[in-house]
């Protein structure tokens, strides 16, 4: 009785099915022996033709030969371990695994020790077969630099449409859509473009980003997520906040993203990321000299001017204004003021209490002994002279063009012309008609430059024009930054500004 049930158990055998995605493409072409049905089919007659019983038939669709994560695969693993077999069947070896690793821990080592007896049909593999054992190490070795090649080959047809300016994700950018007629081609999806140019308008208006989730949440405006899948798309974001997915919320990390999105000028980035190993799922970040970058390639949602001036925003560090009756107003000129004589960043000082806040360098504040001296200005007066000059500068540049640096005096008020306490050589004014034959030819060249920026400028300032207070985005579209000069003998004090149009 015992040997009619061992015999019995030596001849189960269990058959293992895989297709993947390559093989797909085969039986398109007219290859049907790759498929599901065909493996089957020649697998049960091999096992009649041999004496073998089925005892279970493994199939995984869809997988690569290189994934150990493979459900059925491991199935086949745990009833393996469990003796419930004592003959795999594959169509080949390849079937079974391409990884070579894998291969020789499994046919060449675990198997043979659990006493299972591996066979393929196609190239001719035995584990009962001592001399089959190099053919199947070859065989290991071949498959695996078939799926190497594979990969290396679909990397550089893939790496040749991001060139061209293909989009391969697969969803579209928030505010983008894939177009009908050609899914590889962004084209502008009216009702989330307009969600994004309010987060850019937010931004340049000196809202945080914190304080633009609280307006968007207000106006009961779907994150990209939910927005998505109530279009009908099956999107996950698997970098989402589970709350905020949950909820609908919108997240400051998205905002921070679609803020820093160059896709919104027209510019398609890909080939950020890429895989450790063509035998691994794992992603990396890609070296920025290695991303695809196209220009261009799309319709813009954002100007480059507004996205350059939220680029500027975002690296400043940004604090709310206790001194503005307004909840929420940042300082108009946070981050663009610095001390003439040394570069430095000048620094907001002063009480809350009082509401008087100057500003003073930054290296006078903190090196010891000082470096620098303070060149202490009150804020309320800058910002009211920042803002008359701003005005100024409008007016003027309707019908001519103007400096591209303006000295401005602070306190006292008045124009006389004062050379610099700080021990340059050359007064910094760039507006005296008698100063020397060098800086009339310097005053020369950059009105030369700046009649090549005319163009550019007309618009922004068409897009302003007068204004009644000082804001962070005419600050932003404006000024490049500021210079502060110390008081001299006569109690004078300068500042400069260097204009962007």
């Amino acid at each position: 009785m015992n040997d009619f049930h061992n015999s019995k158990k030596n001849n189960a055998a269990a058959l293992y099915l895989r297709l993947s995605k390559e093989d797909v493409y085969k039986i398109h072409g007219g290859d049907e022996s790759q498929s599901i049905q065909n493996q089957r089919l020649l697998l049960m007659e091999e096992a009649a033709k041999r004496g073998f019983t089925v005892t279970d038939i493994y199939c995984d669709e869809d997988y690569s030969g290189t994934d150990e994560s493979r459900p059925e695969f491991n199935r086949l693993l745990k009833d393996a371990y469990e003796k419930r077999f004592s003959v795999i069947l594959c169509k080949s070896q390849s079937r079974f695994t391409r990884d070579m690793e894998v291969s020789e821990r499994y046919i060449n080592r675990i198997f043979p020790l659990l006493k299972i007896r591996f066979i393929s049909i196609a190239d001719h593999v035995d584990t009962d077969k001592r001399a089959n054992k190099r053919a199947r190490q070859i065989n290991a070795l071949v498959n695996e630099w078939y799926v190497e090649d594979l990969s290396e080959n679909i990397k550089s047809v893939l790496k040749s449409k991001m060139r061209q300016g293909q989009f391969l994700g697969a969803f579209a950018p928030y505010g983008y859509k894939k177009d009908e007629n050609d899914n590889h081609k962004l084209v502008i999806d009216a009702e989330a473009a307009a969600v994004v140019k309010s987060i850019f308008d937010y931004c340049m208006q000196g809202y945080g980003i914190q304080q633009i989730c609280y307006q968007l949440q207000q106006q009961n405006i779907l994150p990209p997520t939910a927005y998505k899948q109530s279009k009908g798309l099956a999107f996950q974001n698997p970098n989402a906040q589970k709350q905020h997915q949950k909820n609908a919320l919108w997240a400051r990390t998205t905002i921070k993203r679609i803020l820093t999105n160059e896709v919104y000028i027209g510019t398609l980035i890909q080939g950020r990321e890429k895989k450790i190993s063509y035998k691994s799922k794992k992603v990396v970040t890609a070296p920025k000299n290695e991303w695809i970058v196209v220009e261009k390639n799309h319709e813009a949602i954002i100007s480059k001017e507004d996205f350059y001036n939220v680029q500027e925003i975002l690296q400043l560090k940004r604090r709310f204004s206790p001194i503005s009756d307004k909840k929420n107003k940042h300082y108009p000129l946070a981050g663009k003021v610095k001390c003439k004589d040394c570069g430095s960043t000048m620094i907001r000082r002063g009480s809350q209490n009082t509401k008087y806040y100057y500003l003073s360098c930054g290296l006078a504040g903190k090196s010891s002994p000082k470096q620098c001296t303070s060149h202490m200005i009150k804020y309320s007066i800058l910002e009211q002279k920042v803002a008359e000059a701003l005005q100024c500068h409008i007016k003027n540049s309707e019908n001519s063009i103007c400096d591209r640096k303006k000295e401005i005096p602070l306190l006292p008020i008045h124009m006389e012309q004062k050379k610099e306490s700080t021990g340059l050589k050359h007064n910094r004014e760039v507006c005296d008609l008698h100063q020397n034959a060098a800086l009339q030819h310097k005053k020369t060249v950059e009105d030369n430059e700046n009649i090549l920026q005319a163009a550019a400028s007309k618009q922004t300032i068409k897009k302003y024009g007068p204004f009644a207070e000082l804001t962070n985005e005419l600050v932003y579209a404006f000024i490049d930054f500021i210079e502060i000069g110390e008081k001299n003998e006569n109690g004078c004090q300068y500042m400069t500004i260097y204009w962007k149009c």
